[in-house]
């Protein structure tokens, strides 16, 4: 035995299990008789006889190929060379070697490729992410290289095959499953679509339809790759994914496949084209983005909350289960309970909810898009730590099953030899201890995919009045008959809410709904009406629910959502209840049912810092988008935050100031943002702006000023920005510094009139703000931005005493920090030394006059919160008159913007008794949280007349003594 096995192998083969020992020297002898004696390193040898014993596939390769071996072994510790690998595949498609030749050369590559990827694993030291990936892009190569030689093979015969515009059009093959993902495990089929873009006949002498001339390239791929040989096979190739699968034509036109997946995808279909990925001989961009972007993505992704999913969902899983139990595959890796089919059942149906709306889950690779679900809609970040964990435990495990002998199978062995096998390529020292791994892993991905598939839906409550619902909507009842029931329940408005039910029920859009959408609402229905009659305003409570529904019948996944989440429901209808504005808000925009999902919406604290962090979490892909798609994000930002900010201040958890603190975080971040893509975009044309200063070369800045509401920190649902914009460039050469240079004045102007397209735009979320320019300089009429310069010399030569007013409430909220800087000291200098203090009394009395004849909407029965003697306007002008009065002697009264703090200064400078200040405050305080109310519930600023009596006297009294009169 010395002879042929020398001592370092006996100390080898002594590492193995002692069952394997003697298949493992019976290997060695064969190697030493037919090559020679072992001579190799200790730690090669440790390797080699590791992935003999895990391999039969290996031994046998090896065998074969032992002087490639023994020249390569030194560099089998590296990645396979990709270079190499795209040299080999060059070479294959410009072979005139005849095609049994090219598939003798492509298996025995394939065979040494996997020896190479299957040693590094055995070697240890390489994650699952790089053996997956240098598997996926073997057969990305070798696939390039079968498509361009078996096109020239057709393409000699039967000439070209051109488009529309004469270009010569080629076969694209669409890559799906693993593959697609480049997840390609190691002895995996390829799941394939071959598919043409356009084109007619081929233009040689034996002409063939684009048709016939693609599918014989598409059949002589598969015979490159697929057909076994005396050589074996190098991919077998799946196409069963096709339109219409095994029955359907082998080659699809784009066309073809778009009408198919509009009439007929169906649910399972689009977690197939999740990993949908162009591969082999790519395609012109032109062609490579009508493929992906518009005819897959749309299909895959709604661009609205998809819920529906979980429905597909639950019934693929179902099939599935039947399929595993009747053929006992209990024991199957991939189709098994807890197995890689449920990680990837979560992971792409959390993908497909929300992939519409969030760019950055439109991507193939499961561990790529696993860490970007973790959030308060998806996972926690452990759940997906361990479903991470779990997957790359299964699909290494099921490398190594297939390794055994390269054959596709996902099932534990039931050999024990093979058990020993695994045992080996896996590092354990029993099969006891790899099995006790693999079924924590089981159970923790299914402990996870029921809760992901199987959460609490209205189907888990019972009761007799959902039955007694149910039966009577499913049989269509008239009105009399809801009458009767509703009756019974006690439910006020009886008649009302049973006449207003049946209307909803015959009107076309519900009658004309497709059969998925009626089923959802069949759900629906007796869910939600048992929610309406226990509230407390049942009437009002389903006209406001049964409008969000009719916005969403024809994208029935919303009810699908709410189907699934019972708690989703529940806070619906209390809202709906609580709220005409919220109602309103959901009809409009139906994705702020995904703000739902949260229970903390009632609870959480909602911060600037909160905010910045939300913006940048969904604006983190959107820097690849263009400007208008990055609007879009941002229009869905606000949208959300409102709706959070509504919610939280409905349901009492936010106090009125931090309400009004909140709405304007939000407006700030939004002009931020939305300056700075407008910004983008005319630099990137036109250069940065700058002017000559004392012959030094300066950047020219930007500036937005908030005027009003949003000056004051005090916005309101709905409110208008009161905005105006300013620039610092003086001196000479005042131009941009690019190719298409423009005067700073014209780059101004420009960007003003982007920023405000930005910002008032009705798109498919609305509009953000409804913008009012009215406060610059000369009104309407000025220039839509001014110099420092230009404003300073209008503050202080031709502002009206109401401007200055409007200025106490102004403050720089996004841009330039040089032109923030200079427009505080305006203001601090004009507020202080330019008010015309000697005319201000009568000034601010006009004024007030004027605004009450116009606007006071107040009688003999109500009061005008906002106008009325006595009201918020009484409040505001008062402040301001008095700021304005002592601005010269006592200037810290000018330091805040908004009417709360000024009214502390105004007291702690002792310009206002102090109590009297307290008293205003907490007036103003009440006047703000009825005016949120009645806004939040579409109501005007009016009030019954004994409301807020003492108020009013207070208000009054305190206008009277700094007055000498009741306001006007």
């Amino acid at each position: 035995m010395e002879s042929v096995l020398n001592k370092q192998l006996a100390c080898a083969l002594v590492e193995l299990p002692d069952d394997l020992q003697p298949t493992v020297r019976n290997w060695a002898e064969r190697v030493t008789g037919q090559w020679g004696e072992l001579a190799l390193p200790p730690a090669t040898l440790s390797v080699l006889l590791r992935l003999v014993a895990s391999s039969e596939f290996a031994a046998s390769t090896l065998l074969r190929e032992w002087t490639w071996f023994l020249d390569h072994e030194a560099g089998l510790s590296e990645p396979p060379s990709a270079e190499d690998l795209a040299n080999f595949a060059a070479a294959i498609a410009r072979s005139e070697e005849p095609i049994g030749q090219v598939r003798k050369t492509l298996r025995e590559y394939r065979h040494r490729y996997l020896v190479h990827v299957l040693w590094r694993e055995i070697q240890g030291g390489v994650t699952v992410e790089e053996t997956l990936c240098d598997l996926s892009r073997l057969a990305d190569q070798l696939l390039a290289a079968a498509a361009v030689y078996a096109e020239r093979l057709v393409r000699d015969k039967h000439g070209l095959v051109c488009d529309s515009r004469g270009d010569p059009v080629s076969l694209v093959i669409l890559a799906m499953g693993k593959l697609g993902g480049h997840e390609l495990n190691f002895s995996s089929d390829i799941d394939l679509i071959f598919l043409y873009p356009e084109g007619a006949e081929s233009d040689g002498d034996r002409c063939l339809s684009a048709q016939e001339y693609f599918a014989r390239v598409g059949r002589s791929v598969i015979t490159l790759l697929d057909e076994v040989t005396e050589d074996g096979f190098a991919f077998r190739i799946d196409t069963r994914l096709r339109p219409f699968g095994e029955s359907g034509p082998p080659v699809t036109s784009f066309a073809a496949l778009e009408s198919y997946l509009q009439q007929h995808g169906r649910g399972w279909e689009r977690y197939a084209y999740v990993k949908a990925r162009i591969v082999g001989r790519h395609p012109s961009e032109a062609v490579a983005r009508e493929l992906q972007h518009d005819l897959i993505r749309p299909f895959v992704y709604r661009r609205y909350l998809d819920y529906g999913v979980f429905e597909s969902l639950r019934e693929m899983h179902r099939l599935i289960t039947a399929e595993v139990e009747r053929r006992d595959m209990v024991d199957n890796v991939k189709l098994g309970p807890g197995g890689i089919r449920e990680i990837e059942f979560i992971v792409q149906s959390l993908q497909l909810v929300r992939g519409g709306s969030r760019p950055e889950l439109q991507r193939r690779g499961l561990l790529d898009v696993l860490p970007r679900l973790v959030g308060r809609h998806g996972l926690s970040a452990e759940d997906a730590d361990r479903l991470a964990a779990a997957y790359r435990y299964l699909r290494r495990l099921e490398n190594f099953i297939q390794a055994i002998r390269d054959r596709q199978t996902h099932d534990l062995p039931k050999d024990s030899l093979d058990r020993l096998r695994l045992c080996v390529a896996m590092g354990y020292s029993s099969w006891e201890a790899l099995i006790g791994e693999l079924d924590r892993h089981r159970r923790e991905v299914t402990r996870q995919f029921e809760a992901v598939a199987f959460r609490e839906t209205s189907e888990s409550e019972g009761g007799g009045d959902r039955a007694d619902l149910a039966t009577l909507w499913a049989k269509d009842a008239p009105a009399d008959e809801w009458q009767t029931f509703f009756d019974g329940a006690t439910v006020v408005n009886s008649a009302e809410l049973a006449s207003h039910l049946v209307a909803f029920a015959n009107r076309p859009a519900t009658r004309q709904i497709d059969s998925v959408s009626r089923q959802r609402l069949n759900e629906f229905m007796p869910s939600l009406l048992q929610r309406v009659i226990a509230s407390n305003e049942p009437l009002v409570t389903l006209e406001r629910v049964l409008a969000i529904v009719e916005q969403v019948l024809r994208r029935s996944a919303y009810l699908a959502l709410l189907n699934e989440n019972v708690r989703v429901l529940e806070r619906v209808v209390r809202l709906c209840e609580q709220s005409a504005y919220v109602a309103q808000q959901i009809a409009k925009y139906p994705v702020l049912l995904d703000e739902l999902l949260d229970p903390r919406i009632y609870t959480a604290r909602i911060t600037q810092g909160e905010l910045e962090a939300e913006l940048n979490d969904r604006l983190a892909v959107a820097e690849a988008l263009d400007s208008e798609e990055q609007m879009a994000v941002l229009a869905q930002f606000q949208r959300a935050s409102l709706f959070r900010i509504a919610v939280a201040d409905f349901s009492g958890k936010l106090p009125i100031m931090r309400v009004s603190d909140a709405l304007t975080d939000v407006a700030e971040t939004v002009l931020d943002y939305a300056l700075g893509v407008a910004w983008k975009d005319l630099v990137t044309r036109h250069g940065e702006p700058g002017y000559t200063l004392d012959g030094e070369r300066r950047r020219a800045g930007f500036g937005i000023i908030a005027y009003g509401k949003l000056g004051g920190i005090e916005l309101s649902y709905g409110s208008d920005l009161d905005i105006v914009f300013l620039h610092d460039s003086h001196g000479s050469d005042q131009t941009t510094s690019g190719a298409g240079a423009l005067d700073n004045t014209v780059f101004f102007a420009r960007l003003v009139r982007r920023l405000v397209h930005f910002l008032t735009t009705q798109t498919g979320t609305g509009a953000l703000y409804q913008i009012d320019m009215r406060l610059r300089p000369d009104g309407r009429s000025g220039l839509l931005v001014t110099s420092t310069e230009a404003f300073e010399r209008y503050q202080e030569d031709n502002a009206w005493t109401w401007e200055h007013q409007a200025l106490l409430r102004a403050r720089p909220v996004a841009g330039s920090a040089v032109v923030a800087r200079e427009f505080e000291r305006i203001r601090a200098e004009t507020l202080r030394q330019r008010v015309r203090r000697d005319t201000l009394r009568e000034d601010v009395l006009s004024m007030r006059q004027r605004m009450r004849s116009e606007l006071d909407k107040s009688d003999t029965e109500t009061f005008d919160l906002k106008h009325g003697s006595g009201g918020i306007g009484d409040i505001e002008f008062l402040v301001q008159y008095l700021v304005l009065a002592h601005a010269a002697a006592h200037p810290s009264v000018i330091h805040y913007p908004d009417n709360v703090r000024q009214l502390a200064v105004l007291a702690a400078a002792g310009c206002l008794d102090m109590d009297l200040a307290f008293r205003l405050q907490e007036i103003y305080r009440r006047y703000r949280l009825r005016l949120h109310h009645l806004t939040l519930n579409e109501k005007k600023p009016i009030v019954p007349r004994e409301d807020f009596a003492d108020e009013r006297a207070d208000v009054v009294a305190a206008w009277s003594a700094t007055f000498g009169a009741s306001p006007p």
